[in-house]
Protein backbone atom coordinates (compact mmCIF):
# COMPACT_ATOMS: atom_id res chain seq x y z
CA UNK A 1 0.00 0.00 0.00
CA UNK A 2 1.33 3.35 -0.39
CA UNK A 3 -0.34 5.10 2.84
CA UNK A 4 -2.65 7.54 0.78
CA UNK A 5 -6.27 6.50 1.70
CA UNK A 6 -7.33 8.03 -1.19
CA UNK A 7 -5.96 5.69 -3.55
CA UNK A 8 -8.33 3.34 -3.92
CA UNK A 9 -11.43 6.02 -4.42
CA UNK A 10 -8.75 7.27 -7.63
CA UNK A 11 -8.12 3.96 -8.71
CA UNK A 12 -12.31 2.94 -8.54
CA UNK A 13 -13.41 6.27 -10.56
CA UNK A 14 -10.66 5.10 -13.41
CA UNK A 15 -11.65 2.31 -13.20
CA UNK A 16 -15.29 2.68 -13.51
CA UNK A 17 -14.79 5.34 -16.28
CA UNK A 18 -13.01 3.46 -18.37
CA UNK A 19 -15.24 0.58 -17.82
CA UNK A 20 -17.79 2.65 -18.92
CA UNK A 21 -16.26 3.78 -21.64
CA UNK A 22 -15.42 0.30 -22.94
CA UNK A 23 -19.07 -0.67 -22.77
CA UNK A 24 -20.29 1.85 -25.13
CA UNK A 25 -17.56 0.95 -27.37
CA UNK A 26 -18.83 -2.11 -27.33
CA UNK A 27 -22.42 -1.33 -27.36
CA UNK A 28 -21.51 1.41 -30.43
CA UNK A 29 -19.47 -1.55 -32.63
CA UNK A 30 -22.88 -3.68 -31.94
CA UNK A 31 -25.01 -1.61 -33.21
CA UNK A 32 -22.97 -0.32 -35.83
CA UNK A 33 -22.50 -3.61 -37.13
CA UNK A 34 -26.90 -4.46 -36.87
CA UNK A 35 -26.63 -1.41 -39.23
CA UNK A 36 -24.23 -2.03 -41.17
CA UNK A 37 -26.82 -4.68 -42.82
CA UNK A 38 -29.37 -1.80 -44.01
CA UNK A 39 -28.83 0.63 -46.88
CA UNK A 40 -27.22 3.98 -45.43
CA UNK A 41 -28.31 5.82 -48.22
CA UNK A 42 -26.74 9.70 -48.41
CA UNK A 43 -27.04 12.93 -46.23
CA UNK A 44 -29.81 13.79 -48.26
CA UNK A 45 -31.62 10.53 -48.59
CA UNK A 46 -30.89 9.00 -45.83
CA UNK A 47 -31.49 5.05 -45.68
CA UNK A 48 -32.78 2.75 -42.62
CA UNK A 49 -29.25 2.42 -41.70
CA UNK A 50 -28.27 6.17 -42.03
CA UNK A 51 -29.47 6.93 -38.43
CA UNK A 52 -28.77 3.79 -36.50
CA UNK A 53 -24.91 4.13 -37.48
CA UNK A 54 -24.77 7.85 -36.88
CA UNK A 55 -26.37 7.36 -33.55
CA UNK A 56 -23.60 4.35 -32.79
CA UNK A 57 -20.59 6.61 -34.13
CA UNK A 58 -21.48 9.14 -31.90
CA UNK A 59 -21.94 6.74 -29.04
CA UNK A 60 -18.54 5.37 -30.07
CA UNK A 61 -17.28 8.97 -29.64
CA UNK A 62 -19.09 9.58 -25.98
CA UNK A 63 -17.50 6.27 -25.06
CA UNK A 64 -14.00 6.86 -26.06
CA UNK A 65 -14.30 10.29 -24.67
CA UNK A 66 -15.32 8.79 -21.22
CA UNK A 67 -12.40 5.93 -21.29
CA UNK A 68 -10.12 8.66 -22.44
CA UNK A 69 -10.57 11.25 -19.70
CA UNK A 70 -10.87 8.38 -17.19
CA UNK A 71 -7.67 8.48 -17.68
CA UNK A 72 -6.20 11.25 -17.41
CA UNK A 73 -8.54 12.08 -14.00
CA UNK A 74 -6.96 12.75 -10.76
CA UNK A 75 -9.80 13.72 -8.99
CA UNK A 76 -10.63 11.77 -5.32
CA UNK A 77 -14.64 10.91 -5.28
CA UNK A 78 -16.84 8.53 -3.26
CA UNK A 79 -18.28 5.18 -4.56
CA UNK A 80 -21.74 5.74 -5.65
CA UNK A 81 -24.00 2.71 -7.24
CA UNK A 82 -24.40 2.11 -11.07
CA UNK A 83 -27.65 3.27 -12.16
CA UNK A 84 -28.69 -0.22 -13.66
CA UNK A 85 -32.25 1.14 -14.76
CA UNK A 86 -31.28 4.02 -16.85
CA UNK A 87 -28.69 1.24 -18.26
CA UNK A 88 -31.31 -0.83 -18.94
CA UNK A 89 -33.66 1.31 -19.98
CA UNK A 90 -31.28 2.90 -22.27
CA UNK A 91 -30.13 -0.24 -24.18
CA UNK A 92 -33.88 -0.78 -24.29
CA UNK A 93 -34.48 2.04 -26.63
CA UNK A 94 -31.38 1.25 -28.78
CA UNK A 95 -33.22 -2.16 -29.26
CA UNK A 96 -36.81 -1.03 -30.08
CA UNK A 97 -35.14 1.95 -32.62
CA UNK A 98 -32.63 -0.32 -34.26
CA UNK A 99 -35.31 -3.77 -34.58
CA UNK A 100 -38.87 -1.78 -34.85
CA UNK A 101 -38.16 1.38 -37.20
CA UNK A 102 -38.73 -0.27 -40.11
CA UNK A 103 -42.14 -2.35 -38.70
CA UNK A 104 -43.64 0.80 -36.49
CA UNK A 105 -42.34 3.68 -38.43
CA UNK A 106 -40.57 6.79 -37.64
CA UNK A 107 -43.44 8.84 -35.55
CA UNK A 108 -43.87 5.50 -33.56
CA UNK A 109 -40.31 4.41 -32.44
CA UNK A 110 -39.22 7.97 -31.63
CA UNK A 111 -42.26 8.20 -29.44
CA UNK A 112 -41.69 5.17 -27.76
CA UNK A 113 -37.78 5.19 -27.82
CA UNK A 114 -38.08 8.67 -26.55
CA UNK A 115 -40.63 7.75 -23.35
CA UNK A 116 -38.06 4.89 -22.46
CA UNK A 117 -34.95 7.08 -22.28
CA UNK A 118 -36.73 9.86 -20.48
CA UNK A 119 -37.99 7.19 -17.84
CA UNK A 120 -34.16 6.66 -17.28
CA UNK A 121 -33.65 9.21 -15.39
CA UNK A 122 -35.69 10.09 -11.85
CA UNK A 123 -36.13 13.44 -12.45
CA UNK A 124 -39.16 13.14 -15.38
CA UNK A 125 -42.58 11.68 -14.42
CA UNK A 126 -44.46 9.69 -16.94
CA UNK A 127 -46.38 12.66 -18.13
CA UNK A 128 -43.43 14.41 -19.01
CA UNK A 129 -41.72 11.59 -20.68
CA UNK A 130 -44.70 11.38 -22.89
CA UNK A 131 -44.45 14.96 -23.60
CA UNK A 132 -40.97 15.05 -24.53
CA UNK A 133 -41.14 11.98 -26.50
CA UNK A 134 -44.46 13.55 -28.21
CA UNK A 135 -42.25 16.60 -29.19
CA UNK A 136 -39.19 14.75 -29.98
CA UNK A 137 -41.60 12.49 -32.39
CA UNK A 138 -42.92 15.55 -34.22
CA UNK A 139 -39.47 17.29 -34.27
CA UNK A 140 -38.33 14.07 -36.16
CA UNK A 141 -40.86 14.12 -37.98
CA UNK A 142 -40.43 17.87 -39.37
CA UNK A 143 -36.91 17.11 -40.16
CA UNK A 144 -36.10 13.52 -41.29
CA UNK A 145 -39.42 12.98 -42.95
CA UNK A 146 -40.86 17.03 -44.62
CA UNK A 147 -37.39 18.25 -44.64
CA UNK A 148 -35.19 15.88 -45.76
CA UNK A 149 -37.59 12.70 -46.97
CA UNK A 150 -36.08 9.89 -45.42
CA UNK A 151 -37.39 6.30 -47.03
CA UNK A 152 -38.37 5.25 -43.05
CA UNK A 153 -42.38 4.75 -43.25
CA UNK A 154 -43.95 7.55 -41.23
CA UNK A 155 -46.13 4.09 -39.72
CA UNK A 156 -44.69 1.09 -40.14
CA UNK A 157 -46.86 -1.84 -41.48
CA UNK A 158 -47.43 -2.91 -37.85
CA UNK A 159 -49.59 0.13 -37.67
CA UNK A 160 -51.09 0.08 -41.00
CA UNK A 161 -54.44 -1.82 -41.65
CA UNK A 162 -55.56 -2.26 -45.20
Amino acid sequence: MDGNPHAHAHQSRLTRDVVAGSIFLVIAAGFAWEASNYDMGRAIRMGPGFIPMTLAILLAIFGLTIAVSGLKKDERVEKTPIPWKGIVLILAALVIFGEFGTLLGLVPVVFIGTAVVALASARNSIGSALLIAACMAALCWLVFKVGLGITLPTFGSLLTFS
